[in-house]
């Protein structure tokens, strides 16, 4: 298998002695023993994520009663080669967050969502450590028939992801209804986060105004509103991420792509479940953060095209639903609030378009993150018809809404 760059080298710590500590601590028994040594091999493929290095293996070992079992285990390591990745991560707190995650919150939103009835998927707590390495161990569930996935092409099989990330939502809302200090322990200050994207997003106008300039035929009516645009939609963006005034906040997932769910399929290979992983810019928010993920980096965008108000009302429905079964006492926010919502925070899904939209239409296995956030490399969708047809539309769009004016 292709692995990226930073997980070709292994760290001389991640040792027996390590993985023994490990499955010790896991356990609660000091007197287990490991079966054999643990075999390590790469994490993902290349281009499936960027702010960790990440490994797999088994984890062989005996209690005292001397029964042998066995763990499957994913790690997830801050990265320590020097280069970006490091750079961008090194004062960052995303592995704190997500530990957090994993240890707080996510059992107790399986509690609440078990008590109504309700199933509530997500890889077991392992390990996790700020020093003298920072890694998270979470089980690995790839055994237990889940998958990643491309992007969705059907109404039907979006509908998991759609529930599952209501859950997510509605639980964590009575959560911070039963403890005040749940929102403020789950604020993230995005500001400084994304600094990182002014490389990133600078490069990506002039692409994307090359672009225009080629095709000016159709882009004419854009040129002077989209370079208006370019010193205006990181500040809108950072704005967009704040908590909303106008509808109920949320701890949302923050980065809610087709890479960070599982999936698992019937034996004629239909999707009928999905979990969410990777939670590292998880925060107290607007809940749209989320649906602009939904909408844009989860389905083809043939079905956004065609089901986007479907599933926008599909997610409101079970969110008010799930609210109301786990006691939620306050007012629910209107369908048509939260369609205000997305209009008045359109500059997420303007950034998703302009910055992220043309690497659909490349392997993301040959992506180079680090020259992305950089500003390095071209636009790998100048030469697509659909690339075209769908930055004409939706870029018309923004300019009729307003979402361009900020």
């Amino acid at each position: 298998m292709e692995v990226s760059r930073d997980e070709k080298d292994i760290p001389a710590w991640l040792s027996d002695d390590f993985f023994l500590q490990v499955v010790r601590e896991f356990t609660h028994d000091p007197n287990v023993r490991l079966c054999h040594g643990c075999k390590l091999r790469p994490g993902t493929k290349p281009g499936e994520h960027f702010a960790s290095v990440m490994y797999r293996t088994t984890i062989h070992y005996r209690c005292h009663q001397g029964k042998e079992s066995s763990v499957d285990v994913i790690m997830k390591i801050k990265p320590y080669q020097e280069g970006l990745k490091k750079d961008v991560l090194k004062e960052s707190d995303l592995f704190l967050r997500e530990m957090r995650i994993y240890r707080d919150v996510l059992p107790e939103m399986k509690r609440r969502l078990e008590e109504i009835g309700e199933t509530f998927s997500y890889p077991r707590l392992i390990y996790a450590a700020e020093k003298p390495h920072t890694i998270l161990i979470l089980e690995d569930v790839s055994a237990k028939g889940w998958k990643t996935g491309g992007y969705i092409t059907s109404l039907e099989e979006i509908v998991p992801a759609i529930k599952a990330i209501a859950k997510f939502h509605a639980a964590s809302v009575v959560m911070e209804q039963d403890d005040p200090t749940f929102a403020g322990q789950h604020r993230c200050d995005v500001a400084d986060k994304f600094a990182a994207l002014d490389g990133m997003l600078k490069k990506s106008f002039k692409d994307l105004l090359d672009f225009m300039r080629s095709n000016s035929g159709e882009f004419a009516h854009l040129m002077r509103p989209v370079q208006a645009l370019q010193g205006k939609l990181l500040p809108n963006l950072i704005e967009s991420y704040r908590p909303s005034s106008d509808c109920l906040n949320v701890l949302v997932h923050g980065d809610f792509h087709s890479k960070n769910l599982l999936h698992q399929y019937t034996a004629d290979e239909r999707l009928h479940d999905t979990m969410l992983i990777d939670f590292q810019i998880s925060s107290w928010t607007t809940p749209v953060v989320d649906l602009y993920y939904l909408l844009d980096t989860i389905v083809d965008q043939s079905v956004k095209e065609q089901y986007r108000d479907a599933m926008i009302h599909l997610y409101y429905e079970e969110f008010r639903r799930l609210l109301q079964q786990l006691g939620w006492l306050g007012r629910v926010t209107s369908l048509q609030d939260l369609h205000i919502e997305l209009l008045r925070k359109g500059a997420i899904e303007l950034f998703h378009y302009v910055a992220l939209y043309p690497y659909r239409f490349v392997d993301r296995s040959k992506i180079d993150f680090e020259g992305l956030l950089s500003g390095r490399g071209s636009n790998p969708a100048a030469s697509s018809p659909v690339y075209r047809r769908v930055m004409r539309e939706v870029l018309t769009r923004f300019l009729h809404q307003g979402v361009m004016e900020g």
